[in-house]
């Protein structure tokens, strides 16, 4: 759960289900889509619980969901002011490389993804700090090179010619 500066609560389903259990009532919440709300006040109904939602849902706007989640990223603030094109960039790499790392930046950046760069790159870090062990790689992220210079994974898309496209599905 997080706060806005309008301290509006942004929460998910999960945080929902927290705050029924608790029997908590927020005075607004933002989320994604508006039925997840609608499905939380049923239930309130159901059970008799008084934690329903009966305010204007500010739900409505995904957009609006969206940047409230990315605003409050949880990490350090120097990881939020590292140009993550740059760092990718800075790699040492072949033309061929930089052509891929290129295409999948700019899928990054379409789709509003840049800062998950970063907080990538303060997990990675955090978790080598730590000596935490984390697998080879898992699912369609393997395909990303981005992700694979950053350290989530280690498996190396350009050598198996895996196609960065089935990340971004």
């Amino acid at each position: 759960m997080n706060l806005t500066a309008a301290n509006e609560i942004v929460v998910d389903e999960n945080d929902l289900v927290e705050m029924f259990l608790q029997d908590i009532k927020p005075n607004m919440v933002t989320m994604a889509t508006a039925h997840v709300i609608e499905q939380y006040n049923h239930f309130c109904d159901l059970f008799l619980f008084s934690s329903k939602i009966d305010v204007e849902l500010a739900a409505t706007n995904e957009d609006k969901y969206n940047a409230a989640l990315i605003d409050n990223w949880y990490i350090p603030e120097h990881y939020k002011d590292i140009d993550a094109r740059r760092w990718i960039l800075n790699r040492p790499m072949t033309h061929e490389e930089r052509e891929r790392v290129m295409a999948e930046l700019q899928e990054f950046q379409d789709r509003g993804m840049m800062p998950l760069l970063n907080f990538l790159l303060y997990m990675v870090d955090t978790m080598r700090e730590n000596n935490i062990v984390w697998g080879v790689g898992r699912g369609s992220s393997v395909a990303s090179y981005v992700l694979y210079l950053i350290g989530v994974h280690r498996i190396n898309s350009m050598k198996y010619n895996l196609d960065y496209k089935e990340f971004f599905r």
